[in-house]
């Protein structure tokens, strides 16, 4: 990992019309490489945080940089192609086959058959599919499981320098959850993208970020490494989650 920052947000605030804030001065970065996981409870800003970063959403105030860049100043259809994206429920087209939903990315950019075909071949035996079995299925034809990787190989078909991640297993049984954060960590290593997930599994937080942001009520509590969170809290509310999880470890 380096101190590289590829995604920062300044003084950032996301005010609703009731004067309520989903957000507020938020100071937040993301390293070259790095995976930061995000948790908090229902409420707490953590997916308007994420969908501010492809602009889905955009801030009542404050800055929101990409790669060194002010995210307002990109075309919001260039920025989200440059940028992996697993939405909570996969977000696969039904009616596409496989095949289709991971070239997705490399089709818009207007990759060549051939690209497509290759970067296809090769991407799915990194999130353990074969390739020759479902390239033609339908999203229906597979587990929830399998379908999960495949929205993660569409996310990073197209190679993008930072992908981001809204609980994408949040609706998989243990034992397939289990399994994925197991091939997630694989292809950290292999891959070395910028990552974000958002998750309300502080277990999983601990095991799958290399920093953690603590979020409640739109406000930063810690961004830390696991270790530092469970040492030094810097909160009441950090140190309650802790507290909570007994099992935690780095």
């Amino acid at each position: 990992m380096t101190n590289t920052c590829e995604l920062e947000v300044q003084h950032l605030s996301v005010r609703f019309p009731d004067g309520t804030y989903a957000l507020q001065e938020i100071d937040w970065e993301v390293h070259q490489s790095e995976t930061m996981a995000i948790i908090g409870e229902s409420g707490s800003g953590k997916t308007t945080l994420l969908r501010l970063l492809n602009r889905l959403a955009e801030p009542s105030s404050g800055h929101v940089f990409i790669q060194g860049h002010p995210a307002i100043d990109q075309d919001p259809i260039a920025l989200r192609r440059r940028l992996g994206y697993v939405p909570q429920d996969g977000g696969l087209f039904p009616h596409w086959t496989i095949r289709h939903n991971v070239c997705l990315v490399p089709q818009l950019l207007e990759w060549s058959t051939e690209q497509q075909h290759d970067r296809f071949t090769t991407l799915l035996p990194l999130v353990n599919l074969d390739p020759t079995v479902i390239a033609d299925r339908f999203p229906i034809e597979l587990s929830g499981g399998q379908r999960q990787r495949v929205a993660i190989a569409r996310a990073i078909a197209a190679d993008p320098p930072i992908v981001l991640l809204d609980e994408p297993f949040s609706a998989l049984d243990p034992l397939t959850r289990h399994e994925l954060h197991e091939q997630f960590l694989i292809l950290k290593t292999q891959l070395h993208k910028t990552m974000v997930l958002i998750t309300h599994d502080i277990t999983e937080a601990f095991r799958l970020g290399d920093r953690i942001t603590v979020l409640k009520d739109g406000r930063i509590h810690q961004i830390g490494t696991p270790q530092e969170l469970l040492t030094s809290p810097a909160t009441p509310y950090v140190a309650s989650l802790i507290e909570h999880h007994s099992g935690l470890q780095q």
